[in-house]
């Protein structure tokens, strides 16, 4: 911009006329902002919703074998849903993925990295804090009166796994982050 305000001037152009029209010669100004890169919009979009549909394809595969708790079903149901919703968006989509191929956007990548680090380590929070909730509420009487830990039996030990299994389908969340993250660099537009 500099440049330009300069060459206005040499041209015989005032200070502040020169700025004007700098300005308004800038095609877009958030691409000059750090950390903000111009990408492939419905392209982005289009990645990102097709990744929502293989993690919680892959949840809802994992989960099934939950469907024996009542927390499992839920769970299982949920994510079930979440992947005819995904896969619905994806197809539509899909059909309209010539005509808008081109649409760009910018996005401030810095951002989404930091965004990515910080559900990475909410979810570690999240899982730490059930996985020890559900430590307390099953062994938390053993452990008051000092009584052995002990799991009886296979059903037992499912019905154990199962309730530190289930939070864990919510890595979908930081997963998706990071893939948004990683798309700003994938989907970058690079203009001659």
């Amino acid at each position: 911009m500099e440049a330009r305000v300069t060459d206005y001037m040499e041209n015989g152009m005032e200070y502040q006329s020169a700025i004007s029209l700098a300005i308004d010669n800038i095609e877009d100004i958030e691409a000059l902002i750090d950390d903000n890169q111009k990408v492939y919009s419905y392209r982005f979009r289009y990645e990102l919703v097709q990744s929502a549909l293989i993690y919680s394809l892959l949840a809802w595969i994992v989960t099934i074998p939950a469907r024996f708790l009542p927390s499992g079903i839920g769970v299982n149901t949920l994510l079930l849903c979440l992947v005819v919703l995904s896969g619905a968006v994806y197809l539509s989509m899909s059909r309209h993925l010539k005509r808008y191929e081109k649409q760009t956007a910018v996005i401030n990548a810095g951002k989404l990295a930091k965004w990515s680090k910080g559900a990475w380590w909410l979810w570690s929070i999240f899982i730490v804090v059930v996985s020890m909730y559900t430590f307390l509420i099953q062994y938390g009487s053993d452990l008051w009166f000092g009584r052995e830990l002990r799991i009886d039996g296979p059903y037992s030990f499912y019905v154990t796994v199962m309730r530190y299994a289930i939070p864990m389908t919510s890595v979908i969340i930081p997963l998706l982050v990071q893939k948004a993250s990683k798309l700003t660099l994938q989907l970058e537009v690079n203009e001659p």
